[in-house]
C-alpha cells in the first residue's frame, strides 16, 4: 500500500470519527430553524478554590481565553439552529468547582439551514484548574498560557487549531494533545523547560525550530534547569504540526 493511499484512508477514518462525534449514533432531527441565537453566562466559583472544567464541542469555532470578570468563567455562544444551544453546568464539591460545557446531545441533519457554532469562552487567571477540551470539527484558537493550569487534555478530530501556552510560567504543567487531521501551532514560552514526546507520531511536516532530539523527546535548551517544566505529549494523524517558542 503507497503512502498516498496511507494518508487518504487515515485522514477518511479521523474525519468519520469527528463526524460521528458531533452527530451521534441515535435518531437524527430534522431542524429548520433559521434564527440566529446568543447566549452569555456567567459562572462564580461559589467558594471552590480550584476548578475542573470540561469543554466539549461537536463541530464550530472555539476561542478560549483568559480575562473573566465573574470568577471563573465569562462565556459568549452564537448558534443556529436554537436546538443547538450550548449546555452549561456548574458544581462545587469541597474546594473544587466542576464545570461542564457541552454541545447538547441531539444529531442534527439541517436541510437548507446553514449552520453557525461559536463560544468565546474566558476564564480566571489567578484560579488552579485542570482543563479537558475535546472537539469533533472546526476551527479552535486556545489562548491558555496566562491560566494557571496543572493539567491539560486536549481531543481534536479534524480542523486548524493553535494551543498558546506562552506567557510568564508560574507552574508545572502536564499536558496532552491528541490532534486528528488538519494543522496544529503549539505556542510555549521560552523559559520554561519544555520537553514533548510524539515527534515521531502521524503524517505530515513538523517543525520545531530551537527544539533538540534526546531520544524520544524533543526538549529546549531550558529543559532541566528552569523553574518550571512543560511536560508535553503530542499526537497527530495527519497534518502540519508548527512548534514555536515565544519570548
Amino acid at each position: 500500500m503507497n503512502a498516498k493511499r496511507v494518508v487518504a484512508i487515515m485522514a477518511m477514518t479521523v474525519v468519520g470519527a469527528a463526524l460521528l462525534m458531533s452527530a451521534g449514533c441515535v435518531r437524527v432531527d430534522l431542524d429548520n430553524d433559521n434564527e440566529i441565537g446568543n447566549d452569555s453566562a456567567a459562572i462564580d466559583l461559589e467558594g471552590a478554590r480550584e476548578a475542573d472544567v470540561s469543554i466539549d464541542m461537536g463541530a464550530g469555532e472555539l476561542r478560549i481565553d483568559s480575562g473573566a470578570t465573574s470568577g471563573l468563567m465569562d462565556a459568549d455562544f452564537t448558534y443556529r439552529p436554537a436546538s443547538l444551544r450550548p449546555e452549561v453546568d456548574y458544581t462545587v464539591n469541597g474546594d473544587v468547582g466542576g464545570l461542564r460545557v457541552t454541545t447538547p446531545n441531539k444529531p442534527q441533519l439541517n436541510w437548507g439551514v446553514n449552520q453557525r457554532y461559536e463560544w468565546d469562552l474566558r476564564f480566571a487567571e489567578d484560579v488552579p484548574m485542570e482543563m479537558t477540551i475535546d472537539m469533533g470539527a472546526g476551527e479552535a484558537n486556545l489562548a491558555l498560557g496566562d491560566l494557571l493550569l496543572q493539567r491539560l487534555n486536549v481531543n481534536l478530530g479534524a480542523g486548524d487549531a493553535t494551543i498558546d501556552l506562552s506567557g510568564e510560567p508560574r507552574d508545572d504543567l502536564d499536558a496532552d494533545i491528541n490532534a486528528g487531521v488538519g494543522q496544529l501551532t503549539l505556542i510555549v514560552p521560552r523559559s520554561a523547560g519544555v520537553r514533548i514526546i510524539g515527534y515521531k507520531d502521524g503524517v505530515g511536516s513538523y517543525q520545531a525550530d530551537g527544539f533538540t532530539i534526546d531520544g524520544d523527546y524533543l526538549v529546549n535548551d531550558a529543559y532541566g534547569s528552569a523553574a518550571v517544566t512543560y511536560d508535553i505529549v503530542l499526537r497527530r494523524g495527519v497534518g502540519e504540526v508548527v512548534i514555536i517558542m515565544a519570548d
